[in-house]
């Protein structure tokens, strides 16, 4: 079915024309096999071209619209492909509208048949005259015109339309394209056949082997199906705030910095920021924006050329490595605080109570925070707290700073949206990921009462961005053991009822569910989770279970089994000990620490090399500054042994989870089934559970129905402690 894409929003000087054609083009493949870009951003050394309208057709090619909304007295005559103004139009008096497309029409045909290896792509151009009839081209120049192909105002029906582009010379000629070439093509222009490829050894694997590594590679060869939500979200610039709602492994961070580069190649006078609360995140997120940026030019942009105006932002930052909040404080010209000038709280109250004194400062001085015009955060979850003393003026203080960090848009320069102001924050998360607060990152949590005055009205802006997304494909981990994280996190099998999730069928088909049954108390519900939604192949590779888990009667035979597990990875399954492993350690408060020094020593007696994030180097326990990488999260050669916290964002093909009987103690919490949630959803392919005296816990019981439930949860429904719907 056809699909079009608005990169930018409507409304801007001579867009109505444009706006015109495109919804013509909409309607005029409507139920037939298209792709269609406004402004699709196409970037070259010299510029940043933006063809009017692309449009790919399987039996056409890439056509390319050129959109002059001249009416017929600005043309005072034609000579060749040139045409000569009564008056000027952006400053010119003379326009060469077919040999702007053409050219774009050429490199946008050079650049997609480089990506697909489509040696036969068609490449077309057109010139569309909205404001100017046929008949009244011809009363006036007669047939100049009749070797460029134009399109007037009287054909832009459905059936003239098509006619008149069928009827358009190629620029570059070919054939059409079968299902496998314009796969391709469409892979080519978007997001999915370019995401960076995992490097894994034994990509020829045997097909009948059943070694770990063999079915990684089997997977890693997979490349999931195109997917217009990725195209939007990652292609479009909203003129204002935007909220992206993504369940775990749904490729947020990797669309946000494909955002944030697409927002840089195309304004590059503009000043952007990307933050994000995980410092084990900060090697992830440079590799990715640069990736994006050389991807787009052929490798012509970097990272570190548009690093003065793009700029990857831990939330806090440190001395050695600026972070938004001190950025921001430096604007106010105030000390920043540091962790140990803080109060004594979690590293997220901490933040935030830095951030409302900043705030403070910068009300009491009269100093504003305007000096970025967009502003993207990555976990979004973690930047919120239910405290109410760190609030500033009943809003959120992180996400007030950065809302008041934003210059407003521009409306001569961009577009009018009929609202007051309008800010470019963008912020992606996952509610279910919550660590450290049960605040959802709703605009109305966010904002307070002034949520209305931020988002403004309606769930759009002008040419069809929407201002919220939900994300509900998790391409990382298989369908059944994402299935498993979310009934565990949300204790969906608990005897007593569930403690936290979503409360109506809508929610749960948002965020790829299907779902049976009725969600009122005491009612049965049936959740299931269709492979289009979960494309990880592993499951049809395997007939193994993906989620197992083991009690053992004290700590010792959990770690000896634990190690023996970990070498029959390394030896029979072929796994490398880094990126293939991660072993997670879940608890509240210190908890996690003890564990983790004990998991570290176990490994470490049987010979294998471990890495505590944090560290410099491996096979040593706990470093103290200078001896330390707070960004580092993997060592080569060594497997990685994490609390959760730190193991947010990162992810590995086998994942052990340990010491499970630290959440069964307390297995109501709604933070450690947060962090048990997390821990499961880090997997690409398989998760390991354990515990140590869980024989008579809740809890075992609980794990042990979710693995029995094999991919169909069947519950009763009872009101949870904490309501996950889509509030705004």
């Amino acid at each position: 079915m056809a699909e079009f894409i608005a990169t930018e929003g409507f409304g801007g000087p001579g867009e109505a024309g444009e706006a015109r054609v495109f919804e013509a083009v909409k309607a005029a493949y409507a139920g037939e096999e298209a792709l269609g870009f406004w402004r699709y951003p196409l970037i070259t050394r010299q510029t940043v071209r933006e063809p009017d309208i692309l449009v790919a057709d399987p039996e056409l090619g890439l056509v390319v619209i050129e959109v002059k909304s001249l009416p017929l007295d600005m043309i005072g005559s034609v000579t060749g492909y040139q045409w000569n103004l009564t008056r000027p139009y952006y400053g010119k008096s003379a326009i060469n509208p077919y040999q702007q497309a053409h050219k774009q029409a050429q490199v946008l045909g050079e650049m997609a048949a480089r990506k697909s290896r489509l040696t036969g792509l068609a490449t077309r151009a057109v010139v569309a005259a909205p404001l100017i009839t046929r008949d009244g081209w011809d009363a006036r120049f007669g047939q100049l015109l009749s070797d460029v192909p134009m399109l007037f105002a009287d054909q832009l029906t459905p059936a003239k339309l098509r006619r008149a582009l069928e009827q358009t010379p190629p620029v570059r000629y070919g054939e059409p394209l079968d299902d496998e070439g314009w796969l391709a093509l469409r892979s080519a222009l978007g997001t999915s056949g370019n995401v960076p490829r995992r490097q894994v050894r034994h990509l020829q694997a045997p097909l009948e082997s059943r070694r770990r590594i063999d079915l990684i590679a089997r997977c890693a060869r997979h490349l999931h199906a195109f997917d217009l939500q990725q195209e939007l979200i990652a292609k479009t610039i909203p003129p204002g705030p935007q909220r992206i709602r993504g369940i775990a492994g749904s490729g947020k961070t990797v669309l946000l910095a494909q955002k944030a580069a697409n927002m840089h190649l195309r304004h590059p006078e503009w000043n952007i920021a990307l933050v994000f609360f995980s410092r084990s995140l900060y090697d992830q997120i440079k590799f990715q924006v640069d990736h994006w940026l050389r991807q787009a030019t052929n490798g012509e942009r970097t990272l570190q050329t548009a690093q003065h105006r793009l700029r990857i932002l831990h939330a806090w930052g440190s001395k050695d490595q600026p972070g938004f909040y001190r950025t921001l404080a430096t604007q106010v010209n105030v000390p920043p605080l540091t962790v140990a000038n803080t109060p004594d709280v979690s590293p997220t109250a901490k933040l935030l109570f830095a951030c409302k004194a900043l705030l403070d400062d910068a009300k009491a001085t009269g100093t504003s925070l305007q000096i970025f015009d967009a502003v993207l955060i990555d976990e979004g979850q973690d930047l919120v707290h239910d405290e109410v003393s760190l609030s500033f003026q009943e809003k959120q203080a992180f996400y007030w700073m950065a809302y008041q960090s934003l210059r407003p848009v521009a409306r001569g320069a961009l577009l009018d949206t009929g609202e007051p102001e309008s800010r470019r924050l963008i912020w992606a998360y996952d509610e279910a990921q919550s660590l450290d607060s049960l605040v959802i990152p709703s605009t109305r949590a966010l904002f307070g009462d002034a949520g209305a005055q931020v988002f403004g009205a309606g769930v759009m802006y002008k040419g069809g961005i929407r201002k919220s997304e939900i994300m509900n494909r998790c391409y990382r981990t298989p369908g059944p053991v994402l299935l498993a994280a979310h009934a565990l996190g949300m204790g969906l099998l608990r005897g007593e009822g569930m403690l936290a999730g979503l409360t109506n069928r809508a929610d749960w088909k948002a965020i790829g569910y299907d779902v049976e049954g009725q969600f009122r108390s005491g009612s049965e519900v049936v959740l299931t989770r269709s492979p289009e939604n979960s494309p990880n192949p592993l499951p049809g590779f395997t007939p193994d279970p993906l989620v197992t888990f083991e009690d053992f009667p004290d700590r010792g035979a959990e770690l000896r089994a634990l190690v023996a597990a970990v070498q029959r990875d390394l030896s029979e399954g072929g796994l490398h000990p880094s990126r293939h492993l991660l072993i997670v350690v879940p608890g509240l408060n210190g908890r996690p620490y003890g564990l983790q020094k004990a998991v570290f020593q176990a490994l470490r007696d049987a010979g294998v090399s471990v890495y505590l994030p944090g560290n410099r180097d491996a096979d040593v326990p706990k470093q103290r500054w200078p001896d330390t990488d707070p960004n580092g999260f993997w060592r080569e050669g060594s497997v990685t042994v994490s609390p959760v916290m730190q193991a947010k964002g990162n992810e590995a093909d086998v994942v052990y989870v340990v010491g499970l009987d630290h959440v069964a103690a307390q297995e109501d919490s709604i933070q450690l089934r947060n962090q048990l949630f997390v821990g499961v959803s880090r997997t690409r392919g398989w998760v390991h559970l354990s515990g140590a005296g869980m024989a008579r816990t809740e809890l075992a019981d609980e794990i042990r129905r979710v693995i029995a439930a094999d991919g169909t949860l069947r519950f009763v429904y009872r009101p949870p402690k904490r309501q996950l719907d889509d509030v705004g």
